[in-house]
């Protein structure tokens, strides 16, 4: 189809030169052409990934969003796999940065997924799977251990804490670690019987930790704060427990009064004449 150009879009000049002609080159003024860009065609991103190439991260990327997209529920829409990309590289972006899940992490049962969310969610939980980040179901009976119950009690003292949102693998894991640690150190400790029943935290020859200062990174920061936040629960958790532990031993100990022991084990009789 040919274009009709509007004469009164050019400059007088550029309209004398077409009516009447040029005799010299020179002479002819340059004009412009006119460019419909309402709407730009560009080719579609598209890869063998029959070989996938480690050092070309955009071809990585998007063969491993083709590989997630074709083993998704949206597969059966193939038109959608671009809006699929579109989400998988934002929950990368997002999980690269430490924040928080815009979307939910798993998908909501009963529930179709939008090719964004799903692709979203492929892409941010990878992230967090490849960084080996430890999780478990705190509601799931199944499996339990000495290690799950002590990472369920850190993963209530981070919801108490108000540290992050709960969909935050990141600040919530850095806190886990903090908090796991604070209780390994104040087992090492030294203490005596006497801090432990004075109410307040032991203390050795030097502080529990020490917290660097100085100017970093927003996303850096925050997961440092959720370690340190995590050392002082943790810490603190570990000494009112060995705490209330030693209590419980003295109270066993104790004779009761009408409890009669046997024969060259009761204590002496205190001396009537002192």
């Amino acid at each position: 189809m040919r274009k009709v150009v509007s004469v009164g879009l050019l400059p007088a000049v550029a309209v004398l030169a077409i009516l009447q002609g040029c005799s010299k080159p020179k002479e002819c003024p340059k004009v412009a052409p006119v460019v419909d860009d309402s709407r730009v065609i560009t080719a579609e991103e598209s890869y063998d990934c029959s070989v996938v190439d480690s050092s070309n991260p955009l071809k990585q990327v998007w063969c491993e969003a083709k590989a997630l997209f074709d083993a998704s529920s949206v597969a059966a829409d193939q038109e959608a796999f671009g809006t699929f990309l579109t989400g998988f590289r934002q929950g990368i972006n997002d999980a690269r940065r430490a924040e928080a899940s815009t979307v939910s992490r798993e998908a909501l049962e009963g529930q179709n997924e939008k090719p964004l969310e799903a692709g979203y969610r492929a892409g941010y939980n990878g992230v967090v799977k490849q960084l080996g980040f430890l999780e478990y179901d705190c509601r799931d009976g199944k499996q339990a251990s000495e290690y799950k119950d002590r990472w369920c009690e850190a993963e209530d003292a981070y919801r108490v804490a108000g540290v992050g949102n709960s969909d935050n693998p990141f600040l919530k894991g850095r806190f886990i670690d903090g908090y796991m640690a604070g209780g390994r150190v104040a087992l090492t400790v030294p203490t005596s019987m006497e801090s432990f029943f004075s109410g307040e935290n032991p203390e050795g020859k030097q502080p529990a930790i020490f917290r660097p200062e100085g100017e970093q990174q927003e996303e850096q920061k925050a997961t440092d704060i959720a370690f340190y936040r995590g050392f002082d629960e943790g810490y603190k958790a570990m000494i009112a427990s060995i705490r209330e532990s030693i209590n419980q031993v003295m109270q066993q100990m104790q004779i009761p009064d009408n409890m009669q022991m046997p024969e060259g084990l009761m204590p002496p009789e205190p001396d009537q004449g002192q």
